[in-house]
Parts: structure tokens; sequence; C-alpha cells
């Protein structure tokens, strides 16, 4: 059992999406850019509907973001959804095809189609030939090899097409070529022979590529009522790649969308490399820009979307929901690595895995802190001097947003102090009604006094600080602070940041559970440092 209760994990465990992973889709610019797709395909599916499709039935959709942004995710989804917008896929990635030559990128949209496609046409295409050899055509009979022995033993034409579709019996290559070419054109004549036998010709150039492609997309709207949907992933500057999309494009397929997937920086060499294809892209009767499917609330809805669809117990409840929300756009906020839908899911993938392990009811810190250490061996806490451990940086920053700590970040900095004491380092005094935090002698024996102003403080204590800064009452002060103040006369300002708080927290809770190891001394007075309070 997995984390809030689930059966399986939901996450996928592979960086590059399959098919049955892209069936969940999250996101609102996904789910926008989607409907985008979709309505492309029903407009095209309208436009074709009940007449023969013409070359102006073409359409492109170009899709455009950063690595790990969901683009192949989102072909992948469309494919999965062409059942209900009556369209037959295929799916290419160029990054996979090497050499990139004509018959390689011929092959890979044939095996970018499912199987059951062909099995459709062929099953549409014999039946097309059974019904004129039903009807008396002699060659459609010689096709399918019915003899006269065949009426004699009373097997019956549908009975011969059957045991033909079904592998019993074959077709004759010869005659069913003779049939063909007296119908269809030389192209589509070529493909049905292919799938009839289920063997497919290698071509030779982007002339007879441009030929099979066109055959596909008119026969399967012809003999299914389908349009076809090419999906191109991994589009750049390549010049066999370009030159294989330009022959797409100025052939304007019958009945058929054209999805280019590219990055910013290869759309950008596609630009470079050939000007007047970039001239058709910008043209595109659908641009679909994934701009913001990177921001940390979209990849949290992404993240909440793969265990709302597998949670069949309904335990996912809101509070859970928020708690893992939070999480996420923790990690988004303090770390690059995670802004991208890619590395979260990585993440929450290992962090699923390691609940399951601890028999865990929900995705908490230390989980998160495992699965990063595994995926991530010595990713650490930008600007933290304390070392502090990601599961700790998680918990602390959500408290950071808590007025609590407020009260917390004083005691942390009066402890650091007490710490710097007892390791001789400083000599703490009585503070005698000072309207400052600490007061304390450094090893030089002068007269510290420190001040820590946060965003709640009023002017008036900013003005009782001037006056001490003004008097002899301290030999130094030192002002702790996370807002922007005036430098008072003979003071020094310290601000402190996100970073400095983690840190003081982590310290404080080390120093109040007395946890605090011989380790930690070195760096709690590198901290202090910092601080300038030694």
């Amino acid at each position: 059992m997995y984390a809030y209760g689930l059966e399986d994990n939901p996450y996928p465990s592979s960086p590059t999406p399959t098919e049955k992973d892209a069936k969940i889709l999250g996101g609102r610019r996904h789910k926008e850019a989607k409907s985008s797709i979709v309505e492309c395909m029903k407009d095209l599916n309208s436009k074709v509907q009940g007449r023969d499709s013409t070359d102006n039935d073409f359409r492109v959709i170009t899709v455009i973001q950063d690595v790990g942004s969901g683009k192949t995710h989102l072909a992948l989804h469309i494919k999965n959804l062409k059942g209900r917008y009556n369209a037959e896929c295929s799916f290419v990635d160029l990054s996979t095809i090497l050499p990139k030559t004509m018959p390689s990128l011929y092959n890979a949209i044939i095996k970018g189609f499912d199987n059951d496609f062909f099995v459709q046409l062929r099953a549409k295409f014999l039946t097309y030939i059974k019904e004129r050899a039903e009807q008396g055509d002699n060659s459609a009979k010689k096709a399918i090899n019915y003899t006269m022995m065949n009426r004699l033993t009373g097997l019956t034409i549908k009975e011969k097409v059957d045991d033909i579709i079904v592998g019993k019996e074959s077709v004759s290559s010869e005659h069913l070529k003779q049939f063909l070419v007296q119908r269809f054109s030389y192209y589509e004549s070529t493909l049905i022979r292919n799938v009839i036998t289920n063997s497919f010709e290698s071509i030779q150039n982007l002339e007879e590529l441009i030929g099979m492609l066109s055959a596909i997309s008119r026969l399967t709207h012809r003999f299914l009522g389908k349009i076809t949907l090419v999906e191109v992933d991994e589009f750049d500057g390549n010049r066999d790649s370009i030159e294989f999309i330009k022959g797409i494009i100025n052939s304007h397929l019958p009945a058929c969308i054209l999805l280019l997937i590219s990055t910013p920086s290869g759309y950008a060499e596609v630009q470079n490399t050939n000007s007047s294809v970039f001239d058709r892209l910008e043209k595109a009767n659908y641009k679909i820009d994934l701009a913001g499917s990177n921001s940390k609330d979209e990849l949290a809805e992404i993240a909440v979307e793969y265990i709302k669809h597998n949670d069949k117990h309904n335990k996912f409840k809101a509070e859970l929901e928020d708690a893992l929300i939070d999480k996420i756009q923790v990690l988004y906020e303090e770390f690059p690595e995670f802004r991208s839908v890619r590395s979260i899911i990585n993440i929450l993938y290992h962090s699923m895995e390691r609940s399951s392990q601890l028999c865990l009811d929900k995705i908490d810190e230390s989980v998160i802190d495992d699965a990063i250490k595994q995926t991530y061996p010595g990713l650490k806490v930008r600007g933290s001097v304390m070392e502090v451990p990601i599961s700790d940086f998680i918990a602390i920053r959500r408290s950071c947003r808590d007025p609590s700590s407020e009260k917390d970040l004083r005691d942390a900095v009066r402890n650091l102090t007490n710490l710097a004491h007892e390791m001789g380092s400083i000599c703490k005094l009585e503070k005698q009604n000072l309207p400052l935090d600490i007061v304390y002698q450094d090893p030089f024996g002068a007269k510290v006094g420190v001040a820590i102003v946060t965003n709640s403080d009023s002017t008036g204590n900013l003005d009782q600080l001037s006056n001490i800064s003004k008097s002899a009452i301290v030999d130094k002060l030192i002002i702790l602070t996370n807002k922007k103040i005036p430098n008072p006369y003979n003071a020094t300002v310290v601000n402190v940041d996100k970073s400095k708080v983690i840190d003081l927290l982590y310290f404080n809770n080390k120093y109040n559970d007395k946890k605090i190891a011989e380790s930690d001394n070195e760096r709690a007075e590198m901290l202090a440092k910092t601080l300038c309070i030694i």
C-alpha cells in the first residue's frame, strides 16, 4: 500500500512519458492546450464529413516550450484520445531516429500508429474487395484467390475473405496488384497491398514518402471515416528533419493534421536553418505556447491530478491535498532543480516508493528528503551555513509563514549567543531594562548590544535604537533585521535573509532538544560570524 491509501504508485517511473502514463493530464495550461488541439480535430472532422477530402483539408499545430514542460506527455495524451475525436494518430520522436533518412522517417511514422489501426484498415480493404467479388468482378475474385474449387465445395466469397482476415488463407499478390492499379493511384494501391499482406515496402526518397503519407490520410478518411494526426516530437534545425516537414506542409496531406513539438531553442534553429519553413510554422493554424506550464501552481495541480486519478477509496482529502501542495511549492520556490514537470514527478515517484516501504499514510518531509538524497545526491540548501537537511528545511520554510516564527527567531538568536557564551567566545551581560534583545562583552572587552527588528516592529523601537547608537550605553550596536531600515549612527545593520532565518530556526530546534553535536559547533560559530555576533 502506498501513501493516501493508493494501491499503486500513481507517478510514472520513467523520465520519458509513456502512453499509459499520459492518460492522466493535469494543469490548467496543459488542459487549455488539449482543448485547442481537440478543437482543431473537431473542426477538420466537420469540414470533411460526408465528402471526399481535398488539399485544403490540412492543418498545422505547433507546441513549443522548454524541456520537461510536459509537451511529449500532452502529445501522447492526445494520441490516447484519438478514438473519441475520430482520428488516427502516429507519434514520432525525431530524437530517436538516426540517421534521419527518408526511409527511416517513413518507417518511424508507420510504427507510430497503433497496430489496431492497420487491423481495421486491412479488414476494410478486404471487405471492399469482397463486395466487388460478390458483384461478379473476376479480378477481385482472383485477388482473393477465390477459385472454381472454392465455389464447388460451397465456400462463399465472404467465408473466403473471413479466412484471409484471420490468417487461414492468403491473397494472390500479383492478382491483387492488378485489381488495385485499376481503381486506385499508385501510392494508394501500394499501401493497400502493404496493409493486406502485412508487409510494408521501403521508400527511397521524399517524393515517395509524401506519396505514401498522402495515401494513408486519404484512405483512412475514405475507408474509416477518420482524419489522420501526425505528431512529430523534438523537431529542431536538423536539415533532414526540416526537408521532411517542409515536404509534408507543402503537400497539404488531405484530412490530416501535422502537430509539431519543439523547444524554443529548437524552434530558433529552424528559423536559422530554413526561413521559409519557419515562416510556414509561424502561420500555423494553432500555435500553442505552454508558457506557465512550469509555474508552481501548475506543477502542484499536475502532481495532485495523478493522486486523484488513482484515489479509488477517496482518502485524499482536502487537508492532505493542501499539505502536499505546500511541500511541492516550497521545493519549487527554493530549488531551481524542481521547476519542471519531469523533476517534480520524479521526486514524487521516489517519495511514494519510500512511503510504501515505511508504511506511511502520506508523503512527509522525511520521505521527500530520502527521495532527494537518492535522486539528487549532494543537493544542499543554497546559502545554508548549518547544512540544513532538506526535510528540516521544508518544515521550517513552511513554519516561517507562521507569526510564531518571529518569537522563534528571537529565541534562536539568544540561544546562538548562549552557545557562543558556553564556548567562551563572548560573555553575556544583563540587559538592565535596555530595549535590546541581548547584551554581551566581546573578547576585546567591548560591550555589544544586539537588537532584532522585524516587520512588526514600530517606528518607536527604531527611534530608541537610534538613541542607543548615539549614546555610550554600549560600545557597539548590532541590528539584525529582515526589513529595510535606515542605518543608525555607529550601528551595524545585518540583513537576516531567508537562508539565515532557516539556519537560525534549525539551530534553535537542535539547541532546545539538546542535540547540538560537536560537528555543529563549528557551523554555529560560522553562523554567528555571518550575523556579526562574534
